[in-house]
């Protein structure tokens, strides 16, 4: 039986550390290239580069795809039914042929067109996994300049209800019954 507690306390740790990791690699890109990063889509004018704009970004992924968007996308280690903070700063200077949209999961979270936007930090909470792995991607075209991108970021933000920490403890419990069964010699 305190194999069993230890096992249960040993998961709800677990639980716990997640809630404080961060998911994404290289999300503020200081490796100064795509560690960790898969590109696709149209590679023209898509790189990292020394940030020329303000000084508290020293490395952002800049695209200045025409014609159609470039991507960067990360396959991040997930649980299902866990929800999900994605945060990043994005920059945009020009107001024609551009367009920008950060995915989670295969679903458009966050998008713009034809905006122009000094650095700006966007947060989304409330983002839940389907199941052990979740693609983040983010796809920018920008024709006549460039869209920016840093310090991207994805933490969990809720866990599943206490009621699932009651069925793992329960199935915990279940296979302590199983184990202790087997282990009975028998008499006869």
């Amino acid at each position: 039986m305190k194999k069993l507690a230890i096992a249960a306390i040993l998961a709800a740790s677990t639980l716990s550390a997640q809630a404080a990791t961060e998911l994404v690699v290289n999300g503020n890109f200081e490796t100064g290239n795509f560690t960790g990063w898969t590109k696709s889509g149209n590679p023209s004018l898509s790189d990292v580069i020394s940030n020329t704009v303000t000084s508290n970004h020293t490395f952002v992924w800049r695209s200045g795809a025409t014609g159609s968007p470039a991507y960067i996308s990360q396959s991040l280690a997930t649980s299902a039914g866990w929800t999900y903070s994605l945060s990043f700063d994005v920059y945009n200077t020009a107001t024609s042929n551009t367009t920008f949209e950060a995915d989670f999961n295969g679903v458009s979270v966050y998008a713009f067109k034809n905006e122009a936007r000094n650095w700006t930090h966007v947060t989304l909470d409330g983002l839940t996994a389907t199941g052990a792995a979740t693609e983040l991607k983010f796809g920018a075209r920008n024709d006549p300049s460039f869209v920016r991108l840093d310090n991207v970021s994805v933490t969990v933000t809720a866990v599943p209800e206490p009621e699932t920490y009651a069925m793992l403890l329960a199935g915990l419990g279940l296979v302590g019954v199983v184990a202790r069964r087997r282990q009975r010699p028998n008499v006869g």
